[in-house]
């Protein structure tokens, strides 16, 4: 499986370091040592402090580095729900030139959302959705598996040890493509990118993810719920909307996911292709793509700590996905039928 991860990383160019990105150049685990008020950060959650803090790590020649950053919560439902919560780092000036930081900015970090070896497998799958996204493209969120130590600044905590990862922030993922980052409350679907479109519609499919839409954000917010929208610059076309956020996915099936509401769904697993029929003239080529790159989906997708009927049901979930998209009666019934009109 770790043999798999090198392959990706071989043929998958846009998951190195040509860009220049420290942080993202391998897919070794980080060990890493945060270090701020973690008191404060778990007890006023909702109000988003912001605190003061570093992150310490071991370079490659055994030399202790320390980069500060400041720290704060973000998200909703997972920030109402998990016992620690997702963070947010944003680091400092030029401490962090010359480091594994370097170049970044402000940087979404998934956390580990409870204690406990099923919410370590819950943040493992999630990461290995993100993974098996970036084998079907690099127009993709990349991310970093850290092996976390919080370390309470103030002494009075104990340290907590827990799994999470880095995820690629908007500007150096939109930099990356060599677009740009587009803020927008509503989208047409003739804008979109379609064959982007088709992969991203069938790769939610294949995680049984509901949780998402293309064209507007959830409520009065802007476009898109759980993705983000890079475009060519100055274009009105082609544009792309990058998914993440993947908790909800029915090959998860975590313990506080529920199917959206209207949809008719009785549970999570429960799939519904949500593609619009515009782009069904590249639903061909889309799961050709997917046949041809099955071994590395199912690697990234079967994490290490899935074992047991875990792994069992997941390997399960992703035979009947293959089963539908190449028998051409599963297929029309569950795909082509189910298509979005315009």
């Amino acid at each position: 499986m770790k043999m798999r991860f090198v392959l990706i990383l071989l043929f998958f160019p846009g998951l190195c370091a040509a860009d220049g990105s420290p942080l993202f150049a391998s897919d070794t685990p980080l060990d890493l040592v945060f270090e701020f008020p973690t008191g404060q950060i778990i007890a006023d959650a909702d109000d988003r402090p912001v605190v003061e803090g570093r992150v310490h790590y071991t370079d490659e020649n055994g030399a202790p580095v320390s980069v500060g950053l400041t720290m704060t919560t973000r998200g909703k439902s997972r920030l109402e729900y998990c016992h620690f919560p997702p963070l947010s780092a944003n680091f400092k000036g030029q401490e962090k030139d010359g480091t594994l930081f370097h170049g970044q900015k402000k940087i979404k970090i998934v956390t580990q959302c409870r204690s406990g070896d099923l919410y370590k497998r819950y943040l493992h799958q999630e990461f290995g959705i993100y993974r098996a996204f970036n084998v079907l493209t690099d127009k993709s969120f990349r991310v970093r598996l850290i092996n976390a130590t919080y370390r309470d600044s103030l002494g009075t905590k104990k340290d907590i040890v827990a799994s999470a990862f880095f995820l690629e922030s908007d500007n150096e993922l939109a930099d990356r493509l060599g677009m740009q980052k587009h803020d927008v409350s509503i989208i047409n679907p003739g804008q979109l990118d379609s064959e982007h479109a088709s992969l991203f519609a069938l790769f939610q499919y294949l995680i049984g993810n509901t949780d998402w839409s293309s064209l507007k954000g959830p409520d009065e917010e802007g476009c898109c719920h759980n993705g983000k929208v890079v475009i060519p610059s100055g274009s009105d076309t082609r544009w792309l909307v990058i998914p993440y956020d993947f908790d909800q996915s029915g090959i998860i099936n975590t313990k506080y996911s529920s199917p959206g509401e209207g949809l008719g769904l009785r549970s999570v697993r429960q799939r519904l292709y949500r593609g619009r029929c515009m782009n069904m003239d590249h639903l061909d080529a889309t799961i050709a793509l997917f046949n041809a790159e099955r071994a590395d989906i199912e690697a990234a997708l079967l994490p290490d700590v899935l074992q047991g009927r875990y792994r069992e049901t997941t390997i399960d979930y992703i035979d009947d996905f293959y089963k539908i998209v190449n028998d051409p009666l599963q297929r029309e019934k569950n795909i082509e039928n189910r298509c979005l009109g315009e």
